[in-house]
């Protein structure tokens, strides 16, 4: 079999390079779903503060850049999720807590279960908030209570 040779346009610098100036820096991530090769640390830092920027990454904790919670969703957008499961299943007024959240009969076939649980809590922290629920202190994150209203 003959080993494949790629286009002579692969070899142009601005496939694998950032961008130089700031516009098409911000700009570039977004229109470029697939990025081949492999980044260094420097680009992948941009590219997750890119996303703190947009709501969909937090730096764990904020001061460092060594770890990072990726969020598919933003915390009010979960929020919203749960508000709606809360009346439609008619927990409006109830106490929960979040591991009956995550893991409990209820919510089997919910989008949130079983969702990370500092995501969960980011997004209860949003609805009470908003004063659409109101939060419960327990000894560890997954005692924490909430009461949807």
């Amino acid at each position: 079999m003959p080993k494949y040779t790629f286009p002579s346009i692969h070899s142009f610098p601005p496939f694998y390079t950032a961008p130089v100036t700031a516009f098409n820096q911000h700009s570039q991530p977004a229109q470029s779903s697939s990025n081949y090769g492999r980044l260094d640390r420097e680009s992948i830092i941009a590219v997750i503060d890119e996303l703190a920027k947009q709501g969909n990454a937090e730096w764990d904790p904020p001061q460092s850049r060594d770890q990072c919670l990726i969020l598919w969703r933003k915390p009010d957008e979960w929020a919203s999720i749960l508000s709606r499961w809360a009346f439609d299943s008619g927990h409006t007024n109830s106490i929960c807590t979040i591991y009956e959240l995550l893991h409990g009969d209820d919510t089997v076939g919910q989008e949130f279960h079983n969702l990370d649980e500092r995501t969960m809590v980011k997004a209860l922290e949003a609805l009470a908030k908003a004063g659409k629920a109101q939060l419960y202190a327990g000894a560890t994150d997954s005692e924490l209570g909430v009461k949807f209203f």
